[in-house]
């Protein structure tokens, strides 16, 4: 498990998933891509196109995710 991200850092979808699975343990790579593609998150891209999301995405990701937990949206 990821203990902790250094500042600068970017994230994998698999590490974020590890980041996320606390607070949000029914998470799947399916549910990130579908919340990218409703431009809620923009994690930039690898020269490869791989995701890489920062700590200001996966804070992002946990309020949208806080917002239609709590607040059915």
């Amino acid at each position: 498990m990821t203990t902790g991200v250094r500042r600068g850092a970017t994230m994998n979808i698999g590490e974020v998933l590890e980041r996320l699975e606390p607070e949000f343990p029914d998470m799947t790579v399916s549910k990130l891509r579908y919340l990218e593609s409703e431009g809620l998150v923009r994690p930039d891209r690898s020269p490869a196109g791989y995701r890489r999301y920062t700590e200001e995405d996966v804070a992002r990701l946990k309020w949208v995710l806080r917002q239609q937990r709590d607040r059915f949206l």
